[in-house]
């Protein structure tokens, strides 16, 4: 099965600089979005030290290839409370991502609240899974979610897959990586799953308003603020929410929310993605 912790590491080479190797299981159209960014966000936590991740702003700006890619991180603004950082990926002399990274320093007071409860939904193991869902309906099934993560949704028809008509189009369900963290995680690659994880619900959930999928969907951009201490001590499963936001002059907008199987607020989010025609089969 696929790693996160691994797949997603990255290596310092001199100072500032980071090499990272993308690996193929990532795969939806090229590299996943999320993936992409849990790759710049990991680099910054190297550059941060003892900084713990607040937000990730990003925007992709050319697919990148599968295999080695360099990541370099500067510190743009600091002081001793909080500090941003620029981080870039580059393959071959082109640049594939840029991101923006805030961070704040740790065991800072202030209030504690949640305002953003989530939805009640029953426990994982008594939901189906998706890829069964999709096979049962005659559905192609993407090989990442056999490989990278398991997603088990709520409120999928019994009677076969049809498009959401009424409301805004909504996914629930809760979603875990085939591979789970380490024991002891640290900061940052937890904030890493959270950034997949609100990556990878917003397209699905635009996808319950159309009545068959013949477009893609490549994100533009992805920001993703942590909530907390970005769920190092999160547990498993995660549950996560989609709402599609708009669909309007080529552009497909959406955002999510990640919640802890306790119930705890993790990480907010949403993207702007670009609308393309799929390529005949």
């Amino acid at each position: 099965m696929a790693s996160l912790a691994d797949d997603a590491a990255v290596e310092p080479t001199t100072p500032g600089r980071y090499r990272a190797h993308l690996s193929e299981d990532w795969s939806v159209w090229g590299p996943n979005g999320g993936y992409l960014a849990a790759v710049a966000l990991r680099a910054a936590g190297h550059a941060a030290g003892g900084m713990l991740p607040v937000s990730l702003s990003c925007q992709f700006l050319a697919p990148p290839r599968y295999g080695e890619v360099e990541v370099e991180v500067s510190r743009v603004h600091g002081t001793r409370r909080a500090a941003a950082f620029h981080a870039v990926l580059r393959q071959r002399g082109r640049t594939v991502l840029a991101a923006h990274v805030w961070t704040i320093a740790g065991g800072l007071v202030g209030p504690e609240r949640r305002w953003m409860p989530p939805p009640d939904l029953p426990a994982p193991e008594e939901l189906p899974t998706l890829v069964d869902l999709m096979r049962r309906d005659g559905l192609p099934v993407l090989p990442i979610w056999e490989q990278c993560y398991e997603v088990r949704l709520s409120g999928w028809p019994a009677g076969g897959w049809t498009p959401q008509r009424d409301g805004v189009p909504t996914i629930r369900g809760w979603l875990r990586l085939h591979e789970p963290l380490p024991a002891g995680a640290d900061p940052w690659l937890a904030a890493a799953r959270l950034v997949f994880a609100v990556d990878v619900v917003q397209f699905p959930a635009i996808v319950q308003a159309f009545e068959r999928t013949t477009f893609m969907a490549p994100s533009m951009d992805l920001y993703v603020g942590f909530q907390g201490a970005a769920g190092a001590d999160a547990g498993e499963w995660l549950l996560v929410e989609g709402e599609a936001a708009a669909a309007t002059g080529g552009m497909l907008g959406a955002r999510a929310r990640v919640w802890s199987d306790a119930g705890e607020l993790l990480a907010t989010g949403g993207q702007q993605m670009l609308y393309r025609m799929a390529s005949p089969a």
